[in-house]
């Protein structure tokens, strides 16, 4: 394994290779309708601060979520509620992009609030966060090496946003993250028959209402 996680931590840096583990719905239409919809359920219930742990479509996350000692997640994003967006680190580093987009890219959503904090705590952990933007990724780090300071893999930023340098295991895994919060939202996998026709539904209330 990781072997392999060296191999596409390469790759990674020039391409994307798709998932060959878990794929997207055939319909489209249904595709955009999950989106939507998970993206209303998320802003609903999450608040400031809040993890969003996913598990994306690209080879890579075939990787992260085969070696997981438990949920088979590949990624871990905090939430912004006023903005409707998430900070996450990826190849390209540190950066902000709308909640919809994060969440078109992935299978299965699962939002965790972190164990112990206030909001107004919430709040502060995500500023933090957000100095981090522009930050370059941690690769050596992502893979229990050389752990740099001034870098960051995707649940290395959720965890010290969070929790400063609180002790945590030397390669911080995406769905250990659960242990330290509590799920509010599970959204059930894309290509589900009833997330499917729950979304299409939805979509469709939408549509006459404008």
């Amino acid at each position: 394994p990781m072997l392999r996680y060296l191999v596409l931590i390469v790759i990674a840096g020039c391409a994307e290779p798709k998932s060959v583990l878990v794929h997207r719905p055939g319909d489209a239409h249904a595709d955009a309708a999950v989106t939507a919809m998970w993206s209303s359920d998320i802003h609903d219930v999450a608040r400031d601060g809040d993890w969003i742990l996913t598990r994306s479509y690209y080879a890579m996350a075939d990787v992260i979520a085969s070696t997981s000692s438990t949920e088979a997640l590949s990624h871990a994003s905090i939430y912004d509620h006023e903005h409707d967006t998430v900070i996450e680190s990826v190849g390209s580093g540190v950066r902000e992009i709308p909640l919809a987009q994060l969440v078109d890219r992935n299978h299965y959503v699962i939002v965790v609030r972190p164990s112990g904090m206030t909001a107004a705590q919430q709040k502060q952990a995500l500023a933090r966060a957000r100095t981090k933007i522009g930050a370059a990724f941690d690769r050596t780090g992502m893979i229990g090496l050389h752990d740099d300071p001034d870098k960051f893999y995707c649940s290395e930023l959720v965890w010290w946003a969070s929790f400063g340098d609180a002790p945590h295991p030397r390669v911080i895994e995406p769905a250990s993250l659960i242990d330290h919060g509590t799920v509010i939202y599970w959204s059930g996998k894309r290509t589900d028959e009833q997330v499917m026709r729950i979304a299409l539904d939805h979509a469709d209330r939408r549509a006459e209402l404008h």
